[in-house]
């Protein structure tokens, strides 16, 4: 917005849910996190932002990105 602010942050969220997890993102991302660990806070994420926005959707898919590739 308008005269808004930045904040530099160790992640990004994007889409009409986002604004419900900020604070849960804050207080749960954890720098340096195992694979298992990132993926469980990402599905975590996403289950709090579709149970609190009612435009989410209604399923996770979710693709891990790594230096090995897809």
């Amino acid at each position: 917005p308008m005269g808004g602010t930045i904040n530099q942050t160790p992640f990004a969220t994007g889409g009409s849910g986002s604004a419900y997890i900020y604070g849960w993102c804050d207080k749960n991302w954890k720098d340096n996190m195992t694979e298992e660990q990132a993926k469980d806070f990402v599905v975590k994420a996403l289950k709090y932002a579709m149970t609190w926005d009612a435009s989410s959707g209604g399923c996770i898919r979710t693709v891990t990105i790594t230096e090995r590739g897809v």
